[in-house]
């Protein structure tokens, strides 16, 4: 028999090494809950204890969830893995024609769209799901149609939106009328707030760490605003062990628990399946003494010491969590933690599972510390590596007021820069909040993105032709170039316009401009041409400037109506005056 409470020690043993606030674990064999037990605080400054009823933040186990509702559909008849989604949604249009032809569930599910992560285009973005499909098609491929393995929350969100259109509801109502209320998962919702009175969060918390990554303390992480979209059906699941444990039980024991049969056992089979193969290696292949990942529906996949091992973690705000379980033995373990990227997740799934299948001991703790102590020493280094790679003498090629601005990229929420004292803030709009943007050198900027998994990432303004902050370049999705967000059109407003109207004709006889407008749309049209539309590109007291392609007309407003327009294109510039 397993000596359970020896296990209980060397979780409190292992949890002060990883600066670990709080852990909440279950191991199930069956029907059958075997362990049970929390450790720790869900509130650390004011200790407050963790019970099996609190709630976390479940991130990516919401993946299986979202399985699930498919499966659901599936088993009525109402969807099938393998038809091309369009079939049911024909809205649904990406940026590689041959996949938004052939694209299904199974594909979308597990991960080989051929599409990488672009987080960045719906990351806490409040709007409709339709209007998130229909923003797809314009995110570039890195791979064609299913090369390889890419991780993507998008295809969740966009699977989610499937579900709705097929059962004529909400997702997250469809999940809670379907999976949370047979199983009795009365904690579980997809917004921070309980879905009963009396029930709490457990904060969550991140590491502190010197410049030689060594743990300095924890800082609290607030909970950031849960939309529709996203993290939606990838990541916005709440839940408590106590409900997990159920969900659990349910994929152990082939789709039932207890006397629910949530789903039948031949497409529940269908989650658990690997579809994808995840390249292995490296430092994780070393660490398990194995190079075969795979990826299921929802679900990671991989041989553990002779067994198939089923399992899928998340990371988000201070929550790092870990659901595994062994099909063939019907045993299975969660770990909940509220720090966030904890290894100590992983270590207590192995350890937890080694002793309920009575394997010998590796004391899993200490190996990956043997890993990701060097990681966390490695990040710290990139980090201090960044601040002396600045070049001196570098400075901006403008006054930092002209890279303020709102710029625009499809696809994408806004990028808004702003003053700040002497510095400049950047933020996604709707999306990431103000933070820092600091000049490292000549035009390029680093940008804390300290809300999104604290990251650092460096971006490139462009100059125009004309010498102006015209763009900026962004390494918003790793796995393809930058993507450039041009400067956004401004509003001139009715006054304005009224100020440009009217006949300017040039030195050279016979070639005039005229100016008209269409609500606040400005026209020029060229003698002997035809009317063509001009984008605003500046305002100041004395000028207002507006563009047409590489063409630029600038307009001299010191009198409160323009007299005289300059117009630049490549090779010539020309002045023209108001026609009496």
């Amino acid at each position: 028999m397993t000596d359970w409470r020896d296990f209980d020690d060397y979780i409190q043993d292992a949890m002060p090494g990883w600066h670990c606030p709080g852990v909440a674990i279950a191991v199930v064999h069956g029907d059958d809950v075997v362990h049970r037990a929390v450790h720790g605080m869900r509130d650390v400054e004011r200790a407050l204890p963790l019970t099996p009823q609190t709630r976390f933040a479940m991130a990516s186990v919401t993946k299986s969830f979202t399985a699930m509702s498919v499966a659901l559909l599936v088993d009525e008849g109402k969807l099938a893995w393998d038809t091309p989604v369009r079939t049911y949604v024909p809205e649904l249009v990406l940026h590689d024609a041959y996949a938004s032809e052939h694209l299904t569930l199974r594909d979308m599910l597990s991960h080989r769209s051929g599409m990488p992560r672009h987080d960045l285009a719906a990351w806490r973005l409040d709007l409709p799901r339709a209007e998130f499909v229909e923003r797809l098609r314009h995110l570039r491929f890195s791979t064609s149609f299913r090369e390889r393995f890419q991780y993507n929350n998008l295809m969740y969100y966009a699977a989610a939106y499937v579900v709705e259109r097929v059962a004529e509801r909400r997702w997250e109502d469809f999940v809670r009328e379907r999976i949370f209320e047979p199983l009795g998962m009365t904690a579980s919702n997809f917004v921070p707030e309980p879905p009963h009175e009396g029930q709490v969060n457990a904060l969550g918390y991140r590491v502190d760490r010197d410049d030689e990554g060594r743990a300095k303390g924890l800082i609290a992480m607030p909970f950031g605003e849960h939309t529709e979209v996203s993290p939606g059906a990838a990541g916005a699941l709440f839940s408590s062990l106590d409900d997990q444990i159920r969900w659990l039980t349910v994929q152990a024991n082939g789709g039932r628990w207890g006397d629910v049969r949530l789903v039948s056992q031949e497409t529940c089979a269908q989650l658990h399946l690997p579809v994808t193969v995840i390249p292995g290696g490296g430092p994780w292949g070393e660490l398990m003494g194995n190079t075969v990942f795979t990826y299921a529906l929802g679900w990671s996949v991989e041989p553990y010491r002779g067994y198939t091992l089923v399992q899928h973690g998340g990371n988000v705000e201070g929550h790092s969590l870990m659901v595994g379980f062994v099909p063939r033995e019907r045993t299975g373990v969660v770990v909940l933690t509220n720090g966030a990227m904890m290894p100590l997740r992983d270590a207590l799934m192995y350890e937890a599972l080694d002793r309920a299948l009575g394997l010998e001991a590796r004391d899993w703790s200490a190996r990956m510390h043997g890993l990701y102590d060097e990681m966390f020493r490695g990040v710290a280094s990139g980090k201090t590596t960044a601040a002396t790679e600045r070049r001196a003498d570098a400075p901006p090629s403008h006054p930092l007021g002209d890279y303020a601005g709102r710029y625009h990229a499809d696809g994408y929420p806004d990028l808004e820069v702003r003053p700040d004292g002497e510095a400049l803030q950047a933020r996604l709009v709707d999306s990431l909040d103000w933070t820092a943007l600091r000049h490292v050198h000549y035009d390029v900027f680093e940008w804390d993105l300290v809300s999104f998994f604290d990251q650092l990432i460096r971006v490139r303004f462009l100059i125009d032709d004309q010498g102006d902050v015209d763009a900026v370049a962004v390494p918003i999705e790793p796995e393809i170039d930058d993507v450039s967000f041009r400067r956004k059109r401004i509003t001139l407003g009715a006054e304005i316009v009224e100020e440009l109207l009217g006949t300017f004709d040039s030195a050279i006889e016979g070639l005039s401009f005229t100016v008209s407008a269409r609500a606040d749309t400005v026209f020029v049209t060229q003698s002997g041409g035809t009317p063509e539309e001009l984008e605003p590109i500046s305002l100041t007291p004395e000028l207002v400037r507006l563009r047409h392609k590489r063409a630029r007309f600038e307009f001299d407003r010191a009198s409160g109506r323009s007299e005289r327009l300059t117009v630049k294109v490549p090779g010539m510039t020309l002045e023209a005056k108001r026609r009496a």
